[in-house]
């Protein structure tokens, strides 16, 4: 693994701290677990797009990854909960 990895891992951790930190009460576990699996889905998949195939530095990867996380966190709830097979 090469060392501009590492920060993006350590991102990687700290948005699933978050995620798990600031659930809302209401938000079961099933679908925060879905939430969490999206997100990082899509920042690590940008993150090996931006390192490996465009051949970006880490600090750009970075940012572009935490982008890209931030607008996966902006998906409805509506979608995780159907993702999860819950029914309100």
């Amino acid at each position: 693994m090469s060392p501009e990895w590492i920060p993006l891992l350590f991102a990687a951790a700290v948005i699933v701290l978050l995620l798990l930190m600031m659930r809302p009460r209401a938000q079961s576990r099933r679908v925060t677990i879905c939430r969490i699996v999206v997100m990082e889905a899509i920042y690590l998949g940008t993150a090996y797009l931006l390192l490996d195939v465009l051949e970006h530095p880490p600090a750009e990867a970075f940012l572009g990854s935490v982008i890209v996380a931030a607008l996966a966190g902006a998906i409805p709830s509506r979608y995780y909960r159907k993702l999860a097979r819950e029914k309100r």
